[in-house]
């Protein structure tokens, strides 16, 4: 038996397989499922979504967003999905190093940089 996962960005869905295993990003720490697990909704961190699938592992980097676990099906909606081979830990490290640069004077500049900064780390971590 296997997990469905469907992810599904604002433009279309990027992809639906089935994995043996699928870990996701949560905003606090990381999920594992495998099959038979108990129905969830969660918010999804800056992270690695890791598959398990019968052609072998895959890993995209997602942009935050939300994860739902019912039966053997996992819906991620996250605003992208980016296959880890396709990301530049170059730039990604010129975009960590300008979210550190932003400023943080107010509260409203503060919450944006630490988006940006956890964004940026996950990303760095993605591509490596």
């Amino acid at each position: 038996m296997a997990i469905r996962c469907i992810v599904v960005t604002p433009e279309r869905t990027e992809f639906d397989r089935e994995a043996d295993f699928v870990a996701l990003p949560m905003a606090d720490g990381e999920l594992g499922i495998l099959t038979g697990r108990a129905p969830m909704i969660g918010r999804l961190g800056f992270g690695t979504l890791r598959l398990q699938t019968a052609a072998g592992p895959e890993r995209y980097f997602i942009d935050g967003g939300f994860a739902q676990v019912e039966g053997d099906v996992v819906s991620i909606l996250t605003a992208r999905a980016t296959p880890v081979d396709l990301l530049d830990s170059e730039k990604a490290r010129v975009t960590l190093n300008e979210a550190l640069e932003m400023p943080s004077a107010t509260v409203q500049e503060a919450e944006i940089k630490d988006t940006a900064v956890r964004r940026a780390r996950g990303l760095l971590r993605a591509s490596r």
